[in-house]
């Protein structure tokens, strides 16, 4: 995408392009996505029209739209942006190009993130990864799979995740290592985000030599929105040094691409560097200017996204939620009540006998614990026989070669021992995107090897994770049930109790409290 070009009258846009020739085609939306429209975004969006209009197969038709979607998603027309990208998905869905439904999936991903919309965003990451899978082309399905980790880390920066935004870059750069198209402009967006979150973190030197390495690949195109950022973020590091000199000079860079560009997004960044940078030389005039437009841009920014939310179905998904977790506190509390009105009933011996009980379970529980830990650090890896090439016995019509069995076994055992799992988007496609491999060979060994399904697998991991941090990390147990369910990876506390006490048969409370009691009993020698 970063090739520098000439312009292309449209005499040429209208015959050659006539003939659909790729290199014309992917050419004259280069120059139109990087410089047209840094320069005249009224120009760029009539030559992805005319490029729509000339498109004879559905493959153009739909870059031509994402050509649109783009540019308005960068103008922060939200609500133009997520149509031209639906419409795009309506085109190439069933297509069998399995490359441009992924790019148009993780384009909508990224719009339904940024409005916040994080299981529609999900939603779409989801269906992203799951077409990734069944492109051909290495290089093209390394790359989509580094965007969609790429996705996860803008996630992830969002909410303050800067160690685990910063894992999944490095896994978004593995993928587009392994492909030569876009590399440097892939790359240089890596590093930049890379460097925002080492700056969110405090962690200001390995932010700047992030910084420095993406400006040297994006000086290698045209200016564009991305070089903008890259130099607000080395002005931003230099004004919390105190270095104004070194702050003014990138600064002025960014504010030019600023200025030119129709991307409201970097105009927002850019300004409020800005405000500090005027607030530092006590230049109270300038900086109150500085904040009245950032404030204009913001709200024009939420009045489209409002807007863009309230004429469409997400408010009755919105309602839907709130329903759903109206309706799951109501169920909490009725049976709090009941359970609170049927143990006034009971003696003292059934609670005594209920305690007992829960102890003996605890204790089960804690020794099979240790009898699973002992027996996974002794076992050796699972060697799966090589004449077991159409799995007899599985229940499933799955044939596969015994050599990709034993790899999925041993790249799942190592899944275990990471912390991957505690994702809140972790899912069948994501991990399958994970291991290279398909969902339907994945689904087949966890339902053979691990005697359960997907879900049931997942969860089962989960709650092994906390059991074994709350018995290694007393910091755990002073921790709410809220946020265990957080650190583990559930969607909500409910949730977390109703999997704890299904895989455990006792609330995580009383299990804290066993805990908590032992630890009490060790250090008195009780």
């Amino acid at each position: 995408m970063m090739y520098k070009i000439i312009l292309i009258p449209f005499l040429f846009l209208f015959f050659v392009l006539r003939a659909q020739d790729p290199a014309a085609y992917h050419a004259v939306y280069t120059k139109t996505y990087l410089e047209t429209s840094q320069k005249d975004f009224g120009k760029a969006i009539k030559v992805a029209d005319s490029l729509y209009g000339i498109s004879e197969s559905p493959h153009f038709r739909t870059k031509s739209l994402m050509l649109s979607a783009s540019l308005y998603q960068q103008a922060g027309e939200v609500e133009k942006a997520v149509t031209y990208a639906e419409k795009s998905a309506g085109i190439i869905e069933g297509t069998g190009n399995p490359a441009w439904e992924a790019r148009v999936y993780g384009f909508l991903a990224t719009q339904y993130r940024i409005l916040k919309l994080f299981k529609k965003s999900k939603k779409y990451i989801d269906k992203a990864l799951e077409a990734g899978l069944a492109i051909r082309e290495e290089p093209a399905r390394n790359s989509i799979q580094g965007l969609m980790y790429q996705e996860m880390a803008y996630y992830e920066t969002e909410h303050r995740n800067y160690k685990k935004a910063i894992r999944y870059i490095e896994v978004a750069q593995s993928k587009f290592d392994r492909t030569k198209e876009n590399l440097d402009f892939f790359t240089a967006n890596n590093e930049q985000l890379t460097g925002l979150n080492y700056f969110y973190s405090g962690a200001y030197e390995k932010a700047m030599d992030h910084y420095r390495k993406a400006l040297v690949l994006a000086e290698k195109s045209p200016e564009n929105f991305l070089t903008g950022l890259i130099y607000n973020g080395m002005a931003a590091i230099y004004l919390k040094r105190g270095d104004l000199k070194n702050t003014a000079k990138y600064l002025e860079h960014a504010q030019k691409i600023a200025d030119a560009s129709n991307y409201p997004r970097l105009k927002i960044e850019v300004n409020i560097t800005s405000k500090e940078y005027y607030s530092k030389l006590n230049n109270s005039k300038k900086s109150e200017e500085v904040q009245q437009k950032t404030d204009t841009l913001i709200n024009r920014l939420a009045e489209k996204e409002s807007i863009f939310i309230d004429n469409s179905y997400v408010n009755m998904e919105h309602k839907a939620e709130k329903a759903e977790t109206e309706s799951s506190s109501k169920n909490y509390f009725l049976l709090a009540g009941i359970l609170l009105l049927t143990g006034s009933f009971f003696t003292f011996f059934r609670y005594r006998k209920r305690q007992v009980k829960n102890t003996e379970r605890i204790n089960r529980l804690l020794q099979e614990y240790e009898s699973r830990q002992n027996a996974a650090e002794r076992m050796p890896e699972p060697v799966i026989p090589e004449t077991d090439m159409a799995n007899p016995g599985s229940g499933e019509n799955v044939v596969m070669p015994s050599e990709t069995e034993q790899k999925l076994l041993t790249q799942l055992r190592e899944f275990e021992e990471s912390v991957l799992f505690t994702d809140r988007n972790m899912s069948l496609p994501f991990l399958a995107a994970h291991l290279g491999t398909n969902i339907k060979y994945l689904s087949h060994i966890i339902n053979r090897y691990k005697k359960k399904d997907f879900n049931n697998y997942i969860n089962e991991l989960r709650i092994n994770y906390i059991i074994r941090q709350l018995r290694e990390n007393p910091e755990f147990r002073k921790y709410k049930i809220a946020t265990l369910a957080e650190e583990s990876g559930f969607s909500s506390a409910n949730k977390f109790t109703t999997i704890f006490k299904k895989v455990t048969e006792v609330p995580p409370s009383v299990f804290i409290k066993h805990i908590h009691d032992i630890s009490v009993c060790e250090v008195q020698e009780c």
